[in-house]
């Protein structure tokens, strides 16, 4: 009788699979991600299809007319729908494992794809998470692909009134203002940042360090305010994880907000509140999956890769969907 097995040809599939499903899985960044442009992370899978490096997409504006009432004639009367274009490059990303050998593995082949899948995927995740965050906040030295521009002044909120970054002390906390603030230039930019929209309702997403939350949490105000209203089991995925709902606001805590040493004396953190289209990730090819041997076949290693960009669109050299809120940030005193 004979046994049956997998093809050896499709193994590498179904683990590149089974890679790439955990890699989603464990992004935080996944609730937030979809393929239209209402989505907050747009996920864009055209160069997998065809050759590039680059991908152009449009990035929608709000239609303006005041349409037509009664019976007067609307044809004739169409408004054209206006798109501008942004471009996006992708890169190759790698990494791989490889094992000690058969005396030190004594296992399987399986449990060794497996080990090799957990590792690659917490790895791959994070990497791209990492990237996420790094091009939303605007960290200039994150150029894989792509190298982020620093928030324009017209999409930017300084703690404590201040106009500028080195001005910030380390009283210059997180607090309301500084959200309520975000809010409004979002609601009164040219072209509107667009919220989130969930069962009718306008929302915006914004992601704050951890230092920061705590620093939030300690406004009276925010407290109050969380008191009355806040999030109230809602299952939709953007809440899943939110800390609190404030002033059309739902509040997600990260540590990879970027924060750097460069205020007055103090760590200032690039919070981000986002609307549609603040990101745009593409996939020029889906994960990878490679078994090598070495020394004879007493050693495997696993590689795997993607070729991916992500990126912080500009609309006239400005942020189109994310405002950035600095503010001092510090670790929590017991003082």
């Amino acid at each position: 009788m004979a046994d049956s097995v997998t093809n050896a040809a499709l193994r590498p599939e179904l683990w590149r699979k089974a890679l790439f499903a955990d890699v989603r899985d464990n992004l935080y960044m996944n609730r937030f991600i979809g393929t239209t442009e209402q989505s907050m992370i747009q996920e864009l899978e055209d160069l997998k299809k065809e050759a590039g490096s680059n991908i152009s997409f449009g990035l929608g504006m709000k239609l303006s007319g005041a349409g037509k009432e009664g019976d007067d004639p609307l044809e004739g009367s169409e408004e054209a729908t206006v798109d501008y274009d942004e471009d996006l490059a992708i890169n190759q990303l790698r990494h791989a494992v490889k094992l000690t050998g058969k005396m030190d593995e004594k296992k399987s082949a399986y449990n060794m794809r497996t080990k090799a899948k957990n590792r690659l995927s917490d790895w791959f995740a994070e990497r791209v998470e990492q990237e996420i965050f790094d091009k939303l906040c605007g960290k200039t030295s994150s150029t894989f692909a792509n190298t982020p521009t620093i928030a324009a002044a017209t999409r930017l909120v300084y703690a404590g009134g201040e106009s500028a970054i080195g001005n910030l002390t380390s009283a210059m906390k997180m607090d309301t203002k500084v959200l309520d603030a975000a809010v409004q230039i979002a609601k009164m930019a040219s072209p509107k940042i667009r919220p989130i929209r969930v069962g009718g309702k306008e929302y915006y997403i914004a992601f704050l360090h951890p230092y920061d939350v705590t620093n939030l949490k300690q406004d009276p105000v925010y407290n109050q305010a969380v008191r009355e209203a806040g999030v109230r089991g809602d299952d939709n995925p953007i809440f899943s994880g939110a800390i609190a709902n404030y002033n059309q606001i739902i509040i997600h805590e990260h540590e990879y907000v970027y924060r750097a040493n460069d205020g007055s004396s103090s760590y200032v953190s690039r919070n981000i509140l986002c609307g549609q289209q603040a990101g745009v990730i593409a996939w020029g090819a889906p994960v990878n999956w490679t078994e090598k041997s070495f020394d004879y076949g007493n050693q495997w290693g696993i590689a795997c890769g993607a070729i991916f960009g992500v990126i912080k669109p500009l609309f006239n050299a400005v942020d189109y969907g994310v405002v950035t809120m600095y503010c001092a940030s510090a670790a929590a005193s017991t003082a």
